[in-house]
């Protein structure tokens, strides 16, 4: 009789080891579960992000090279006699394409703010932008051209324990072709309780 009763006391403990366990595999699961699902969601924000900042870097580099242009063609009409309606016009031009830049930079930092209410951790100066602000719009070079910060910029994207960093360099940004190069990398992020590395 006190056989069986060690017998069932062994058996009790081992269901309530196994429970236990189980318990604890199920907890490191959904663990596992929701950091997946997050760095899915880091991913899925940084490539809509990267989207929206290459259309709007094409847009900067097509009108600056129209801008360029414009105020070229302005400069040498302007020198010939009968020319100077040509130079006229593209100086309409070239103040047409800057009101433009200036108005597209609304939009930008609108659908910015949007991925933003979207939970989406975008780095704060994206909204600052690669380009030089004033209080009207865009700080202009001498041939009105929106003046790039500088070659290179960096934009990190962090949700715990993931973070990503975007880096764009300028390859010739300023062509009827737009040049640049993005390169995203996935890091390493320290956490209170978690540190992963990938």
């Amino acid at each position: 009789m006190n056989q069986k009763g060690e017998v069932n006391l062994l058996f009790v403990f081992c269901v309530f080891a196994m429970s236990g366990l189980m318990i604890l595999l199920s907890l490191e699961l959904r663990t596992s579960l929701n950091l997946l699902k997050k760095r899915k969601n880091l991913f899925l924000c940084a490539k809509e992000t990267q989207g929206e900042h290459n259309r709007y870097l094409v847009f900067m580099g097509r009108t600056n090279w129209g801008i360029k242009n414009a105020s070229r063609v302005a400069m040498i009409t302007m020198l010939i006699p009968g020319l100077q309606g040509v130079s006229s016009s593209a100086d309409k031009v070239k103040k047409y394409l800057q009101s433009y830049q200036n108005f597209t930079l609304a939009s930008y930092l609108k659908t910015l703010s949007s991925l933003k209410r979207k939970a989406c951790p975008i780095d704060p100066r994206m909204l600052i932008t690669p380009f030089e602000l004033g209080l009207t719009g865009y700080q202009r070079d001498s041939e009105g051209l929106a003046r790039l910060r500088k070659k290179r910029w960096e934009y990190l994207f962090i949700d715990r324990p993931y973070m990503l960093s975007m880096s764009f360099t300028d390859e010739g940004l300023n062509s009827v072709k737009p040049r640049f190069r993005i390169r995203t990398t996935e890091n390493e992020v320290m956490s209170r309780f978690l540190s992963l590395s990938h």
